[in-house]
């Protein structure tokens, strides 16, 4: 099978690279590693892989001084995007130390508030991994039809956030969770460690913007006559799904 090929382009000090989705079959949900995502419906769908490449910049040690920084970043970033592009992790790829991981994001910055919510977020660090998460709301079993299409449409929604993918997590008969992550796996360490706080703040963001919502549309003791039409029958489902 070809190696799937990307462009690239910068644009507002971001780095965005895509790829058309159908040049890979790798899984972009929410275990997935890197930041490949798929955005997009039909036709128009295709894989994206962005980074603040503005902070990347100031963050990260260049290799060579003589050589222009933003090169060897881009450089840096592309050789990540096509290791994981095919959902594989790099071979001999490790996460910076435990110790390291803590003094850049503390414990204390992984727990996430909005109002009365409180959820801890969890860095996830071993040989294979490296990647921040967080629960926004349990999903009942017994939700209708309508806020299951509810459910995807904020999934949606997430995924279109930089650096975010949302998915619903499924625990037979109990249910599920909807969660948002960001995951760096296979980043070479300066990438890593400078782009974890930055997905530290994403995710909170998303957090409060989005964990109301969430946790509304998943509890069928909540009652809601939008939530209980179908987003396709209902003239509100355009709007912003943000509370």
């Amino acid at each position: 099978m070809p190696t799937p090929s990307f462009t690239h382009s910068i644009r507002h000090g971001w780095l965005k690279l895509e790829s058309g989705h159908r040049d890979f079959d790798a899984d972009c949900g929410l275990d997935a590693p890197g930041l490949w995502k798929l955005i997009g419906h039909g036709p128009e769908a295709h894989r994206v892989f962005e980074v603040p490449l503005a902070t990347l910049l100031d963050r990260v040690e260049t290799l060579d001084p003589d050589d222009d920084p933003q090169q060897q970043v881009v450089s840096m970033v592309a050789t990540w995007a096509q290791q994981t592009i095919d959902g594989g992790v790099p071979r001999d790829w490790t996460p910076p130390p435990r110790e390291r991981l803590d003094e850049l994001v503390p414990a204390a910055a992984l727990s996430f508030r909005s109002g009365s919510f409180i959820e801890p977020a969890r860095l996830v660090a071993d040989a294979s991994t490296l990647r921040v998460q967080v629960s926004l709301g349990r999903v009942d079993d017994a939700i209708p039809a309508s806020r299951r299409e509810w459910v995807a449409q904020l999934l949606w929604a997430i995924s279109g956030l930089r650096l975010l993918r949302a998915g619903l997590r499924v625990s037979p008969g109990h249910g599920g969770s909807i969660e948002a992550a960001i995951d760096l796996t296979g980043a070479p360490t300066a990438i890593a460690e400078a782009l974890l706080p930055v997905a530290v703040d994403a995710l909170r963001h998303c957090f409060v913007s989005y964990v109301p919502t969430a946790t509304l549309i998943g509890d069928s003791a909540c009652p809601s006559r939008m939530l209980d039409t179908s987003p396709s029958r209902n003239t509100s489902s355009t709007r912003s799904l943000k509370t």
